[in-house]
């Protein structure tokens, strides 16, 4: 194998020449033999991800899983494979062609998609949007989130995306003239301000109760907080890695109590209480308000 080093590299270069993932056309007409594709596929150094489709081993195993099935990565799994703020989700989403054919499991470049009866693939049928052959671009996988799903998880991803990315606003607004009329509205509140997704769940579902909310407000002397409500209620919305990070623990509470001392009464909620325990969450603020904490 040693001999073959240097066209081992040269089909590596190829493949990735190709965005990642190449057809066996393509690496013939880059002068690689179909003896050569089976050796360095036999050898582990290319990856025979579908018939007729080469890829790298370092690609991402959920891209290779995507490319298995016959698409590429978008939705909930490439945003969440991107960094954006995403829930869990155990099935793969994958962008198809409308005419593709044949599609595959996950693991298996022979079975059937069809004759699986818990594929965990949930596909999207669309034409082509730009991005590379493996993954959609973002504002195309939030095309796929849109009409995938419930506008809690909608809001949330989508603001961690604009948030993130803040120069893909235009392109949003554009997507959102676009989208069906009975969701533009909750849509066109999306504007990335929150910093994570539990904090734009949290102000989507106080919103309608009327409340004076302020997002990001800035505290003299504290720094900025995830939201004011009123003049004196302050709430913290802490992320789902929270509890495993000591140094931010400690940070917090020293921040409380500095609030604290300024006469601001502070609510702190968990990741686990935003998402699964909402009414644990919605009737701890009213009672403050109730109150008058937030004057």
């Amino acid at each position: 194998m040693r001999r073959h080093s240097g066209r081992m590299t040269s089909l590596v270069q190829s493949i990735r020449g190709h965005g990642g993932l190449a057809s066996t056309a393509e690496l013939y007409a880059d002068g690689h033999s179909r003896t050569f594709l089976s050796t360095a596929a036999s050898s582990g150094l290319v990856i025979r991800v579908r018939q007729g489709w080469y890829s790298t081993p370092d690609v991402h195993p959920l891209l290779l899983e995507a490319a298995r099935i016959g698409g590429r990565l978008t939705c909930l799994s490439a945003l969440d494979l991107q960094g954006v703020w995403t829930v869990p989700t155990t099935d793969l989403h994958v962008a198809v062609a409308p005419h593709a054919c044949r599609l595959r499991t996950r693991r298996s470049k022979v079975t059937r998609l069809s004759d699986v009866a818990e594929p965990r693939a949930r596909i999207h049928w669309r034409d082509d949007s730009g991005g590379s052959r493996l993954v959609l671009p973002p504002i195309a996988c939030l095309s796929d989130l849109i009409a995938c799903q419930q506008p809690d998880v909608v809001t949330a991803v989508a603001d961690s995306v604009l948030h993130r990315q803040p120069w893909l606003v235009d392109e949003w607004r554009l997507l959102v003239l676009r989208s069906p009329a009975s969701k533009r509205r909750f849509l066109d509140a999306i504007d990335g301000v929150c910093e994570s997704g539990t904090e734009s769940i949290f102000y989507k579902r106080m919103t309608p109760l009327g409340l004076p909310m302020h997002r990001q407000a800035r505290i003299p002397g504290v720094g900025r907080v995830d939201f004011r409500i009123g003049e004196k209620l302050i709430v913290e919305i802490d992320g789902a890695e929270y509890h495993t990070d000591p140094a931010r623990f400690e940070a917090d509470r020293h921040r409380d109590a500095l609030l604290s001392a300024l006469g601001y009464r502070v609510l702190r909620f968990s990741y686990r209480q935003v998402m699964y325990a909402w009414h644990e969450v919605e009737a701890a603020v009213l009672a403050a308000v109730v109150r008058g904490d937030h004057h």
